[in-house]
């Protein structure tokens, strides 16, 4: 294993990353702008995203030193990812400075910091796989090149960092690759979230965080409306994204004259407007559907921890191992993907204050564990333990 500094304000690092919006890329270059000597960030923007220009801001000392955007090709996805990895590998070469540890979002990404690592230019990377899907993509050859590059990257990296254990579980099923494996889960910014006080009307207020696309349960919540205010008569659904659906959605909302109870804001880039729109809502709905496509199963979905830490009780299905705990814990309630169950458990929260309010305070006290800052810090301290240890 190549040479890791006993302590992470030595760091020089790099972090490369496809985006659609905030999320664990830009969580944790918050978290080494501050603790490292220097800090390369380079983002992509996915193939189907508006966006069409790369992001690069290289910091010293925790002090944004340089920020410039490369546009990129064309939105024709096998192109525009090799691109991707090109940038990464030249904009690294460019900056004339060798960096002590590549951190990949993603196995493109992950690829080009072994491309890098074996030009001598990385001392470490670390491959952290941000989703995992068995079948991923419908055509045969796409879907072996994305299961080798995942493989080629636990393999070769010195470090994988898993969302959930059943991600480890689903793909290294060799003991050799099990020593470089690090569960490191979805976060939130909970320390720097002001929660509302408690407030029993919150239960009429239902949220909807993410992409608006097939196997997230919008479909059902919306067709389900109706229903909800039957039981509930002022209830209220909120909608923060877009996606594939969004026309479809709306166009069903108003098919079903919901206007007056259904708001669709769109993306909102800035997560702290998210999280205060997040904090006026009460139950917080994540309602997956089984379907081949889904890596919801084997990962963990980042809008969960981020409804806990402002405050709401989940209601989510089985499928997410999360939904488990979050069970147990009595943060929320693990449903099946129906629609009897989730009218009916919105109304029980509604007509419970007692239900309400413990589910709260559970879901709030489980968010707290898991900050990014005590997340990340756990994370370089096992790796600095399993460096010791080889």
């Amino acid at each position: 294993m190549n040479k890791f500094p006993e302590s992470s304000p030595k760091l020089s690092a790099v972090i490369s990353t496809h985006v659609f919006t905030t999320g664990p890329a830009h969580e944790l270059e918050n978290y080494l702008r501050s603790r490292t000597r220097e800090l390369l960030f380079i983002s992509h923007p996915f193939y189907y995203s508006n966006e069409r220009k790369s992001l690069v801001r290289l910091y010293s000392d925790g002090k944004l030193e340089k920020s410039y955007k490369i546009p990129t090709l064309s939105s024709f996805g096998p192109a525009s990812y090799f691109r991707d990895l090109v940038v990464s590998i030249l904009t690294v070469i460019l900056s004339r400075k060798r960096y002590s540890l590549f951190i990949g979002l993603d196995a493109l990404n992950s690829l080009a910091g072994l491309l890098l690592q074996k030009a001598g230019l990385i001392d470490n990377t670390v491959f952290y796989r941000i989703d995992y899907v068995p079948s991923r993509f419908r055509n045969r050859v796409a879907n072996r090149v994305y299961q080798s590059l995942n493989l080629l990257c636990a393999k070769s990296c010195d470090w994988t960092w898993n969302l959930s254990k059943r991600m480890i579980e689903e793909q290294c099923k060799t003991p050799d690759l099990m020593p470089k494996q690090l569960v490191v889960p979805i976060g939130s910014n909970y320390d720097q979230i002001k929660r509302k006080a408690t407030d029993p009307s919150g239960t009429r207020r239902l949220a909807y965080l993410g992409s608006l696309r097939k196997g997230q349960g919008l479909e059902l919540l919306i067709d389900e409306m109706p229903s909800i205010r039957k039981a509930v008569p002022d209830a209220k659904l909120v909608i923060i994204g877009t996606g594939p659906l969004d026309s479809k959605l709306k166009q069903r909302a108003a098919e079903l004259e919901l206007d007056d109870c259904t708001v669709f804001l769109g993306y909102v880039q800035d997560h702290v407007q998210v999280e205060e729109i997040l904090t006026t809502c009460g139950i917080g709905v994540a309602m997956y559907e089984q379907i081949p496509e889904s890596f919801i199963q084997f990962t963990e979905p980042g809008k969960i921890k981020q409804y806990m830490a402002c405050g709401l009780v989940v209601i989510t299905t089985r499928l997410p191992e999360i939904a488990a705990e979050i069970e147990e814990r009595g943060a929320g309630f693990a449903i099946d993907y129906s629609a009897e169950q989730l009218v009916s458990t919105i109304a029980n929260l509604a007509s419970d204050e007692s239900l309400y309010f413990s589910a709260r305070q559970s879901a709030i006290k489980f968010a707290s564990e898991y900050s990014w800052t005590n997340i990340f810090d756990k994370t370089f301290s096992a790796m600095l333990s399993n460096r010791a240890e080889s």
